[in-house]
């Protein structure tokens, strides 16, 4: 049952500015909520499978906003990963195995079936994610005149899943649609944060 695993989370939402979800329950700004969090998985280990390398991208369509849950998840795991793989890191995301996940996993009330696909991550200041034909998630970090990057720290909904600290990014141009969830595109709120789960 013990797993743990480090590295970057990339998320973006649909709401146009920045979410109001991370500081507690709220009104999204359609009214629903639909996110794709991306995690770039640099090392990690549950029940002895390796896990570094990996990517996953959590999708969920909410109908009212984020903490509310009863949504529609999927979980995307990158084609690279090998079966035993996919069994340890749809287990983790969907919430049976506790931690962080479970927080996750709490907020569906359907999931669709786990999908390999092509993730593809373009790291550095400003990171984009895509997967397959599904959709894309372009990050641009909010940054002071002197260059410093907008930072949320502390919010509960981060918390929750022990994010402690987020760059905060538009994420103008992002889109999704999973063809059994709601599509969206445009967007506007993203952040880029490192994530450390253990359990």
């Amino acid at each position: 049952m013990a797993w743990h695993m480090t590295g970057q989370l990339i998320e973006a939402c649909s709401c146009k500015a920045a979410c109001p979800c991370v500081l507690g329950p709220a009104e999204p700004d359609q009214g629903w909520c639909s996110g794709a969090l991306t995690f770039v998985i640099q090392q990690g280990e549950s029940d002895g499978v390796n896990l570094g390398g990996r990517k996953v991208l959590w999708l969920i369509d909410l109908p009212k906003d984020f903490l509310s849950g009863n949504g529609t998840g999927r979980i995307y795991v990158d084609d690279a990963a090998d079966a035993r793989q996919i069994g340890e890191l749809e287990a983790i995301f969907t919430g049976k195995k506790g931690g962080p996940g479970g927080v996750l996993g709490g907020l569906v009330a359907k999931w669709l079936p786990t999908q390999a696909a092509t993730i593809t991550v373009d790291g550095g200041d400003n990171p984009s994610v895509t997967v397959g034909a599904v959709g894309h998630v372009k990050l641009n970090r909010i940054k002071d005149e002197r260059g410093r990057a907008t930072k949320l720290l502390n919010a509960p909904v981060l918390g929750a899943i022990q994010v402690e600290t987020a760059d905060l990014a538009r994420s103008e141009g992002s889109r999704f649609g999973d063809p059994q969830m709601r599509r969206w595109e445009g967007g506007g709120h993203g952040s880029v944060s490192p994530f450390n789960w253990r359990v």
